[in-house]
């Protein structure tokens, strides 16, 4: 059976630590819905409802954690009006409806061969049992497979998983990384990064990876999870941020597009923190 991968730093992400345990509850259960149903990602809006409440889905759109039609992520795909989807669903380790329907088969047609060559008679034995299958997790063949003899055709071509591998040495976060890290500082209460701030950051986490020797797949979880904790160092210009209009000192304006952007972020996670606490 599939399962529904759930990252083992969830329980102090910042937007799981906004939505609180009810609504986190719904998006665990969800997932296991999800993951049965092989949705892809996809959540019917009656099957949400029947789960959980109106207040705990208007968490979880509100923090990031879910979608709902008209969203604005480019990673994530639209879902039908009334549906949502979990964000970052296929990017979190789960595996897709084609790749469970393919390792089924593949389960089945080896359970088809392991009797033909066992019971029915006249049928020539395989000269070696087959290497064991890597991605086979003991998934049950579908109760209407046929029993035919295995017939001399090459298995389906597989799409291979990204190898992990250390960061490189020049490895820029996503606009969308910058954004959601910026946002997550301004719903925690922190200043915002300017560019050259990000820019430091940066080069900070990558020499920490190296030294570690870290390896991943991709990298933007872990540098917006570094950014959004992060404290800048003073420079020599005797300053490292630029308050927030409105949050700084009197009449304090951005002094920067960065720093605009920044507060445009800011003003993103006011707006999100509101909605959820309605």
């Amino acid at each position: 059976m599939p399962f529904f991968v759930v990252d083992d730093g969830a329980h102090s992400h910042p937007k799981f630590v906004r939505a609180g345990n009810a609504a986190v509850g719904l998006w665990s259960r969800i997932g296991s819905y999800v993951a049965q149903h092989l949705t892809d990602g996809h959540v019917p809006g009656e099957v949400a409802k029947m789960y959980g409440s109106a207040p705990q889905i208007k968490k979880l759109t509100a923090v990031g954690l879910w979608h709902e039609h008209g969203h604005l992520c480019v990673r994530c795909p639209q879902p039908r009006q009334g549906d949502y989807f979990m964000h970052d669903y296929a990017e979190s380790g789960n595996p897709s409806r084609a790749e469970v329907l393919d390792r089924r088969e593949r389960a089945a047609e080896k359970k088809r061969q392991q009797r033909a060559g066992g019971t029915a008679p006249g049928k020539r034995r395989p000269a070696a049992p087959p290497l064991p299958d890597p991605l086979d997790f003991g998934d049950e063949p579908p109760a209407d497979a046929e029993d035919t003899p295995p017939e001399d055709v090459p298995p389906p071509a597989r799409t291979p998983r990204p190898a992990a591998a250390t960061i490189a040495p020049d490895w820029e976060p996503s606009p969308e990384d910058v954004r959601a890290a910026q946002v997550a500082r301004a719903d925690a209460g922190r200043p915002p990064l300017s560019v050259d701030e990000l820019d430091a950051v940066t080069r900070k986490f990558i020499r920490r990876q190296l030294d570690d020797d870290a390896r991943a797949v991709a990298w933007g979880g872990r540098w917006r999870q570094w950014a959004e904790t992060e404290r800048p160092e003073q420079t020599g210009s005797g300053g490292v941020v630029v308050p927030f209009a409105g949050r700084g000192p009197a009449g304090g304006q951005p002094q920067s597009t960065a720093d605009q952007r920044a507060a445009a972020a800011f003003a993103l996670a006011e707006q999100l923190r509101a909605e959820g606490n309605q």
